[in-house]
């Protein structure tokens, strides 16, 4: 199973493999491990709000499987990439 990263301002995209495993992994972390550069100066205590995708979803808030509940295609959107 994969999941697409796309950069708003390249349009760049990546795509990057999960497996049940990583589901309960929270997002950040998990893009993180994948090489994908995710800002977040509070590293995930949700304070400043700098690990956005989508527009408002915070990655330090949400687990791998709440993502794809929300955005079942699996595309996630960053500003830069």
């Amino acid at each position: 199973m994969q999941i697409e990263i796309k950069g708003k301002a390249s349009g760049r995209s990546e795509f990057i493999s999960y497996d049940d495993l990583d589901l309960t992994e929270v997002l950040l972390t998990f893009l993180r491990k994948k090489g994908i550069t995710i800002a977040s100066s509070c590293d995930g205590e949700g304070v400043c709000k700098k690990c956005v995708i989508q527009n408002d979803w915070l990655t330090c808030e949400m687990t791998l499987k709440e993502f794809l509940q929300r955005q079942p295609n699996g595309q996630i959107t960053v500003g830069y990439l």
